[in-house]
């Protein structure tokens, strides 16, 4: 990859008549990485993400001169002396930090908490194992807050902060003090709901999380699992437009009694899906529409009632296969099949599978009833398990 600034890339702007970089003036901005020149070739490895990056030498001036704490303004006026334009250095040192920080090769330092109630919007919310504060730049926390708003929670002791920090298109994320992570304004609540799963998963009582969706039926559990694409999150709403009741969109955990406790984020759905589930979900078309990493689009559909994060056992175990003109199924497994549907994706916290998670995973085998859905339609496929789950 190249992070290379060149004259081709240079952008003109009528903002050199005013205070230049406005955005980047005032920051103290941290390189995350090491400049080598290696025979003639300026190369740069990235300290957090070990992703080798090529300079040319204007570029490599200016990380320079990060790396020295050379202010934003003071790289200009060095610019200038060795005889550059100024507005064609505005132009490299603009493009140069915009790349930069969008590859996370830089990063803010740690701000101030805000002490002015206007400049800010607080959210307490709680997931399992942890209890939250975000605190979001009041310009931009609507309608990202509100993908959170049925996990929000009151009187409670508060384990981490995130700090959302706003400068120019970028939205930066510290946890307790620390960078972590930045993104677009169009990705906040993506940024957030990752995050917020690392602290789960770092902090949680499991022995095994699920690449799962959870419903809730009659004391029961059914884990929908498949691979992306197999319609897992569409075929987890038109459940709960059909009584059940939401408890995980993705991501279920598994406790050493087999039992399991769903992760209620607010379900995204893709764009394929919004002229499905709108029929269901009307406000689903009103909804924000948010980018993932990959560039997808998709909108969050806010649980109107969700299942209390409590251990429930697990029901019913099904594996998903969407199949174009399929003839729809509901086929019973068995027991290695089930097995290696629950591993698909999973997540033991110490990165292999523990004899106690082993053990929940034969509970659950013992006791829930397995089965492998074909369908091709979203109609055939909620019949089905309508039918199954009683």
């Amino acid at each position: 990859m190249t992070a290379s600034v060149s004259p081709q890339q240079t952008r003109t702007t009528d903002r050199t008549a005013g205070p230049p970089l406005v955005e980047y003036a005032t920051a103290r901005l941290v390189p995350q990485g090491r400049l080598a020149c290696i025979k003639g070739q300026n190369i740069l490895l990235s300290s957090t993400q070990g992703v080798v990056f090529a300079l040319n030498d204007t570029a490599a001036d200016i990380w320079r001169s990060l790396e020295e704490g050379v202010p934003v303004q003071a790289i200009l006026g060095e610019m200038a002396a060795r005889g550059v334009d100024r507005q064609e250095a505005y132009g490299y040192v603009e493009a140069a930090l915009q790349d930069w920080e969008r590859l996370g090769l830089i990063q803010p330092a740690p701000p101030p908490c805000p002490t002015a109630a206007h400049q800010h919007i607080c959210q307490v919310v709680a997931v399992p194992g942890v209890c939250v504060r975000i605190l979001y730049p009041a310009a931009v926390a609507f309608p990202a807050a509100t993908v959170f708003q049925h996990l929000e929670v009151r009187n409670r002791a508060v384990d981490v902060l995130f700090h959302l920090v706003e400068r120019g298109q970028r939205i930066h994320l510290f946890r307790d003090g620390h960078w972590t992570n930045s993104c677009g304004r169009d990705q906040i609540p993506i940024m957030v709901k990752g995050q917020l799963l690392a602290e789960v998963l770092g902090h949680s009582e499991y022995e095994l999380a699920l690449h799962a969706a959870a419903l809730f039926k009659n004391g029961r559990t059914l884990l929908l699992c498949g691979n992306p694409g197999s319609g897992k999150t569409t075929l987890t709403l038109a459940l709960v437009h059909a009584g059940f009741g939401f408890a995980a969109d993705d991501v279920t955990l598994l406790d050493s009694a087999g039992q399991s406790i769903g992760l209620a984020f607010a379900p995204s759905v893709k764009s394929g899906s919004w002229s499905i589930l709108g029929q269901y979900f009307p406000e689903l078309g009103r909804s924000r529409v948010y980018r993932r990493p990959d560039r997808r689009r998709v909108r969050f559909l806010v649980p109107r009632d969700h299942v209390p994060t409590v251990p429930r056992p697990v029901g019913w175990v099904v594996l998903l296969c969407r199949t174009q003109d399929a003839k729809p199924s509901l086929r019973v497994i068995d027991a290695s099949e089930i097995l290696g549907g629950l591993l698909n994706g999973a997540f033991a916290r110490n990165k292999e599978l523990s004899s106690t998670a082993f053990d929940a995973l034969c509970q659950v085998i013992r006791s829930a009833e397995g089965f492998c859905l074909t369908y091709a339609k979203l109609g055939d496929g909620l019949e089905l398990l309508k039918a199954a789950c009683r």
